[in-house]
């Protein structure tokens, strides 16, 4: 097997693991707070483990400036929040779809506060990307659910905004374990203020979502990196939306709407163009 072909096979499995998250979470049956803090707890040994072994130590220790990470890691734990508490007012389709305008929403930020590059392509994915949003919720009236699912976004937006900050000043491995820490540490609280039970599936789900989709999905991220190009693996995570649908389908009988089909695509034909700026 050539080294691209492994990049892709990587790039692919991590996408479809992060199209399955939907499902762990539903099927723990776990507040969304509670959900998140169990994830990070579970998937930060592992993440540490890789943050020291790629970048040292002293990388991970290297704190100045640290701003960026803490806010970024709020924004980490906050979006994922939102996210799994979107699947309890609305289906798969709607609130993933809505989601993934985040990555356009970083990209107008990056534009706005640190004076990045203007042009027609992120004009067009910013207007796609919101109208995609609009389309996938069926109105401009937004249900409690894709309001949720459009708070996730933005958060997801700001988790764009401060990584990119962050990665000026310290190794992406690193800014990865200490988001994990921080949105573990913010999310605690879930612990005492949600109602929920310690249940033996809940617990193993949540076990399997930190180590499988959170540690083994980043490290075929990061591994895949070393054998595609970015842009082809920026516009390979938009293949979470497909999974995340599929799977809805196969394991939850949410049959997607025209709608839906429709926002999805316009937001992925959004992200498409975004890398064509980026380029």
């Amino acid at each position: 097997m050539n080294k691209e072909k492994k990049g892709l096979l990587e790039m692919i499995g991590a996408t479809f693991i992060w199209g399955s998250t939907p499902l762990m979470s539903i099927y723990s049956s776990l507040p969304s707070g509670v959900f998140v803090f169990f994830r990070v707890f579970f998937a930060f040994p592992f993440i540490l483990y890789f943050a020291i072994r790629r970048s040292g130590i002293r990388e991970f220790l290297k704190l100045r400036p640290f701003w960026p990470l803490l806010f970024s890691g709020i924004a980490l734990g906050v979006n994922w929040v939102f996210f799994f508490l979107s699947f309890n007012y609305t289906d798969v389709a709607t609130a993933v779809s809505i989601y993934y305008a985040g990555p356009i929403i970083s990209l107008l930020l990056a534009v706005l506060f640190l004076k990045e590059e203007i042009n027609i392509f992120i004009v067009i994915a910013v207007i796609l990307a919101f109208a995609g949003v609009i389309v996938s919720n069926g109105g401009m009236s937004l249900s409690k659910g894709a309001f949720i699912a459009l708070l996730a976004a933005v958060s997801y937006g700001l988790l764009g905004f401060f990584s990119k900050i962050a990665t000026m000043h310290h190794r992406p491995a690193a800014v990865t374990a200490w988001q994990i820490l921080i949105s573990m540490l913010i999310t605690a609280p879930f612990l005492f203020l949600s109602k929920w039970h310690l249940s033996v599936q809940g617990v193993i789900i949540a076990l399997i979502t930190g180590v499988i989709h959170t540690a083994l999905a980043l490290f075929l991220w990061y591994d895949a990196l070393n054998y595609i190009k970015v842009s082809v693996a920026s516009v390979l995570q938009y293949l979470d939306i497909v999974f995340a649908v599929i799977l809805a389908f196969l394991f939850l009988g949410q049959t997607p709407s025209l709608n839906q089909i429709t926002g999805a695509v316009l937001i992925i034909v959004a992200g498409v163009l975004s890398l064509r700026y980026k380029n």
